[in-house]
C-alpha cells in the first residue's frame, strides 16, 4: 500500500488511513476513499432490500393468485357436484318416476285417437286432448305439426282480413316458431309447410302486396326475437288490397 506524508507532523502512514495515527490530522485522500467505500456498502445494500422486497411482492402476489384460483375451484367443483347431485335426485324423485310413469300410460291408451284426430284434420279433438295430458302430447311425435296446423286452420277460417289475421299470416309465413316453438319445426313435414305457406303468401299477394313487400313489412315491425309490434304493423294494413 502507497504511503502519505502527513503535512502536521511530517509523520509517514499508509495512504489508505483517514487520519494521521500521530497527530490525528486528518487526510483528505484516504477519508474520501473511506467515504466512497460506505457509499458502494450502502448502494449495495439497497440493492439488495429492493430484490429482496421485489421477491417478496412476487410471493405475496403469487400466494395471493394460488388463494384465489384455489377459491374457484372450490367454489366450482362444490357448484358441479351440488348439480350432480340434484340431477341424480331429481331423476331418483319418486314423485316425477310417477308423472313420467302416467304419461307413458296415457299416451298408450290415447295415441291411436290423436293420431286418427290428426290425420282426419280434427285439430280440435287434439286440442281437447291436449289439455287432459298437456306434458304427454307436447311429447307427441306430430306435436310441432299439429301446432303449426290448428294455427293455419284458425287463420284461414277468419274470413276478415284486420290487423291480427295479417300478424298470424305474416309470422306463419316468417317465424313458424312462433306456433310449434323453438326448434320445432324440425318435427314438421317441409313439403307440407310450403304448400300452406304458399297458400297464405297467394291470399296476401291478392291483395296487393308483393312478396318483397311483405318481407320488409315483417323485418321492419319485428324485434331481435321475431316478435312484432301491433303499432308498427297497423299502418301497413290494406283493406281489400287498397291500404
Amino acid at each position: 500500500m502507497s504511503k502519505v506524508r502527513c503535512k502536521s507532523c511530517g509523520a509517514v502512514f499508509d495512504a489508505g488511513l483517514s487520519y494521521c495515527p500521530y497527530c490525528g490530522v486528518m487526510n483528505k485522500r484516504g477519508a474520501y476513499a473511506e467515504f466512497r467505500g460506505k457509499i458502494s456498502s450502502l448502494t449495495d445494500a439497497m440493492f439488495g432490500l429492493k430484490e429482496d422486497v421485489q421477491q417478496s411482492v412476487s410471493r405475496m402476489i403469487l400466494s395471493s393468485l394460488l388463494r384465489s384460483l384455489l377459491f374457484i375451484a372450490v367454489i366450482v367443483g362444490a357448484a358441479y357436484a351440488f348439480s350432480r347431485t340434484a340431477q341424480v335426485n331429481y331423476y331418483n324423485d319418486p314423485e316425477y318416476d310417477q308423472k313420467a310413469y302416467e304419461e307413458i300410460v296415457w299416451m298408450d291408451e290415447n295415441l291411436d285417437r290423436l293420431n286418427d284426430a290428426y290425420e282426419s284434420g280434427d285439430y280440435k279433438a287434439v286440442e281437447k286432448q291436449y289439455y287432459e295430458n298437456t306434458r304427454a302430447v307436447q311429447k307427441w311425435s306430430r306435436y310441432s305439426a299439429y301446432k303449426l296446423k290448428y294455427a293455419y286452420e284458425k287463420i284461414e277460417a277468419e274470413s276478415r282480413f284486420d290487423l291480427w289475421r295479417f300478424r298470424d299470416m305474416l309470422y306463419f309465413i316468417f317465424y313458424p316458431e312462433y306456433y310449434t316453438g323453438y326448434n320445432g319445426m324440425k318435427r314438421v313435414d317441409e313439403t307440407e309447410y310450403n304448400e300452406l305457406r304458399q297458400t297464405l303468401v297467394s291470399e296476401l299477394q291478392d291483395l296487393g302486396y308483393t312478396y318483397t313487400e311483405l318481407e320488409e313489412i315483417y323485418a321492419g315491425c319485428s324485434d331481435d326475437y321475431g316478435y312484432m309490434d301491433a303499432d308498427l304493423l297497423k299502418k301497413h294494413v290494406k283493406e281489400d288490397g287498397n291500404g
